[in-house]
């Protein structure tokens, strides 16, 4: 029987490789939220940002990033926003089919399972 072929490096999302979270990125994930609830888009996506320079690859933060962007465009650049999804969507799934072909099937079934985005929550 032929073995699966493992994804090559490039191929695997960082994800699964985060640093712990800091006291000051959780200090700038709660002023995002803040900023977010009291309909602050511009600084919301200014704090976001600069949570991404050192958790960018984390989904949430990219996710929020790109909630952020929507809602600052006024719901507007709806197109812009579908095409930041569908670049989610698939760093999520390579991220799936990564942790099943190393034989984290239960890692990657409570991933599947759970509310990974939640519009508008940016600290879980």
């Amino acid at each position: 029987m032929a073995d699966a072929k493992q994804p090559e490096e490039s191929e695997v999302p960082v994800s699964h490789s985060l640093p712990a979270t800091s006291e000051q990125d959780r200090e700038l994930a709660l002023r995002a939220t803040h900023e977010f609830d009291c309909g602050d888009y511009d600084n919301c996506l200014a704090t976001v940002t600069k949570l991404a320079a050192t958790r960018g690859h984390d989904l949430k933060v990219m996710h929020n990033q790109a909630v952020a962007a929507y809602y600052k465009s006024g719901l507007a650049k709806t197109d812009e926003f579908k095409r930041a999804l569908a670049e989610l969507y698939s760093k999520v799934r390579k991220f799936l089919i990564f942790l099943f072909s190393y034989m984290k099937h239960s890692m990657a079934l409570n991933i599947m399972h759970r509310r990974i985005f939640c519009v508008g929550s940016f600290v879980k």
